[in-house]
């Protein structure tokens, strides 16, 4: 097994991102408005539409595990206050919690289910957390590969926390299965 000693899913937003993403939407609103050739006030709305729209849309939340804790780190659904985040202007919300204060963690694969033939958004997976304290915690995996996702047992297991699976996801990842292969059984997923 890798060792390593913490794992990171999802990306951790760095300001360099941030303001290449923002100067890119300056440069499209320039093109958009024909550098000049419209009123700036046109210019002033497309930049502000790109800025508050579409910038807080491409960075989400992420979190990370070691030996001994989780860290949440997650943004507000509110675009100005997410783009006051990302800038450093505003504090994003920071949870964590203590490995040994979990009682148990499931991994659970949900099929998204698709209205439209055009629907290419993924489907879940995701890992559940139950806390001693009563609290519930969704963390989701992405497209984790197997070994970053043994490097997660390990650490609930050193802290004698139950995993749940009874999908058999950590058999098929470890198979190098197709999740989305395995649960659709290569049929339509349409509605």
């Amino acid at each position: 097994m890798k060792n390593a000693n913490e794992i990171i899913i999802g990306k951790p937003v760095k300001i360099s991102h941030v303001l290449i993403g923002a100067t890119t939407i300056v440069i499209l609103s320039l093109f958009v408005t024909g550098f000049g050739y419209l009123p700036w006030w046109v210019f002033l709305i497309v930049l502000i539409l790109g800025i508050f729209i579409t910038l807080p849309t491409c960075f989400n939340s992420y979190w990370r595990i070691n030996k001994e804790e989780v860290k949440l780190t997650s943004y507000s659904n509110n675009n100005a206050i997410k783009l006051m985040q990302l800038l450093g202007l505003h504090k994003k919300d920071e949870q964590i919690i203590k490995l040994p204060n979990i009682e148990n963690a499931e991994i659970i694969y949900k099929k998204n289910i698709r209205i439209s033939p055009v629907d290419f958004n993924p489907d879940y997976l995701n890992l559940y957390l139950k806390t001693k304290d009563g609290n519930n915690y969704t963390l989701s995996l992405r497209n984790i590969d197997y070994q970053k996702l043994e490097i997660i047992i390990h650490f609930l297991k050193d802290n004698q926390i139950e995993l749940i699976d009874k999908q058999g996801i950590v058999q098929l990842l470890n198979e190098n299965k197709n999740l989305f292969a395995h649960f659709h059984n290569k049929k339509w997923t349409a509605v």
